[in-house]
């Protein structure tokens, strides 16, 4: 019997028709010779690992669409391109944010090989409605595995488990739970039917800037952040929040929002399952006036890290009952999308942080991992304002994305070059070791 399951609200929200580009892009570096034909192979068992990526998009005659699992799935799809120099890929991952998904007739997630004779990349281009970005590293990690190691075993393989099903047991059969679920969702339905929807907005060209903390940087900044007692995401949140503030002011950025990885309360997600809810949290200085306080840095920082560890802590109790209450608001779809739409985007923040990623896994028989670059993404209708962020092998890589109308790029090289001064200033590097935080001209690509 064919299995097949209805999208969550929330794969609905990423989805929307399908016909709208909403990629998230991982680009890593590989040194090492690669083959077509092992890569192929790969491709095939990371595939035959999730059943999601053996699906079809079918739309029900209500416009709900499903996962429809293949007996004979079509392959990953994968675009082979020639490397011709080191920043090939930054094109490359602009043309990959830019392309639709046809999850008709192919799985939502492909791959592209800048094929070079000793170094290429890979670029990683998943749908955002099946995957977050520790999704795709793990995905990037399976293919390099099952290429560099034929005879590797990747680990358990996952079923098309609806969202109640990632819920634990015990959640599901409280009955406490399941009512504030309820409640929660009907109190929700009642606020958006009494919100007015206006047209939809539109936003400017979108672009992305890149950059790299170097090693040496890096190191002292993680040593800085362990005499502090504060976490690097909250050193670097601040440094970005205090620079946002003082080039757009107060009322130019409403707010900045991290988000939250839920894996670690779902057990049935563990060892590598495809997931891409992620709820957020607010950042705040616990309700300081920054923008006169940016000479105490490591007050503010201290201060953002415990308040983001409080409303971590207390977003566990929520994250069942959001899983099912969401489910009951499908048929406000069309509005909440309506409502999100008519709304502006641009003066809120988003700042993710996949982490400092294991360098151990750097190795895959004849390959070597040698990088991994911040993701891109284009989020319908604007990816304003996001920066990505991902720390490996020593060096922290960072992407700045957002459109013109929302935020002029100009004022975005501004915002780079004050959060990396701060950073600089902050950590007390010498001139020599700062200056590896701000690695030549800035790279800008239009998504």
């Amino acid at each position: 019997m064919t299995a097949r399951r209805p999208f969550a609200l929330f794969e609905r929200g990423m989805y929307l028709d399908g016909q709208r580009p909403v990629a998230l892009v991982l680009p890593a570096t590989v040194v090492g010779a690669l083959d077509e034909e092992r890569l192929r192979l790969a491709l095939d068992r990371v595939q035959a690992r999730h059943a999601v990526l053996q699906c079809l998009v079918e739309h029900a005659a209500d416009g709900h669409p499903w996962f429809v699992q293949q007996a004979t799935p079509p392959p990953m799809a994968l675009r082979i391109v020639e490397r011709q120099t080191e920043d090939d890929w930054q094109e490359q991952a602009r043309l990959e944010c830019e392309r639709l998904f046809d999850g008709r007739r192919q799985p939502l997630v492909r791959l592209v090989w800048l094929r070079g004779a000793a170094r290429s990349e890979l670029l990683l281009s998943c749908h955002h409605c099946i995957c977050d970005g520790l999704s795709a590293v793990g995905l990037m990690h399976d293919i390099l595995t099952a290429c560099g190691r034929p005879d590797a075993k990747l680990g358990r393989r996952f079923a098309l488990n609806n969202s109640e099903d990632v819920v634990p047991p015990e959640a599901r059969g409280d009955r406490w739970l399941q009512r504030r679920a309820r409640w929660k969702a009907t109190l929700f339905k009642w606020l958006i039917r009494l919100q007015r929807i206006g047209p939809p907005l539109s936003y400017g060209p979108a672009y992305t800037l890149r950059w790299s903390i170097e090693p040496a940087a890096m190191q002292a900044l993680v040593r800085r952040s362990k005499q502090e007692d504060v976490g690097v995401f909250a050193i670097l949140s601040t440094a970005f929040m205090l620079a946002c503030w003082s080039v757009r002011g107060a009322r130019g950025v409403e707010k900045f929002v991290a988000p939250v990885d839920v894996r670690r309360y779902l057990p049935a997600l563990q060892g590598g399952a495809l997931f891409t809810m992620a709820p957020t949290v607010q950042l705040s200085f616990g309700g300081r006036k920054t923008i006169n306080e940016m000479a105490d840095f490591w007050a503010l920082a201290r201060a953002l890290n415990d308040d983001m560890r409080r409303k971590i802590d207390r977003l566990a109790s929520t994250v069942y009952e959001r899983l099912l209450g969401l489910e009951r608001l499908h048929p406000l779809f069309d509005r909440l999308i309506a409502y999100s739409r008519s709304r502006r985007s641009g003066r809120s923040v988003s700042l993710s942080y996949l982490g400092r990623l294991d360098a151990s896994t750097q190795d895959y028989g004849s390959l070597h991992l040698e990088a991994i670059h911040a993701p891109s993404a284009l989020l319908e209708p604007t990816p304003a304002n996001l920066i990505t962020m991902v720390a490996f092998a020593e060096r922290l890589d960072i992407a700045f994305i957002s459109d013109e109308s929302s935020l002029p790029c100009a004022q975005a090289v501004q915002i780079r070059l004050l959060a990396m001064e701060l950073l600089q200033t902050a950590t007390a590097l010498p001139a020599s070791v700062a200056s590896g935080m701000s690695a030549g001209p800035l790279p800008v690509e239009s998504l």
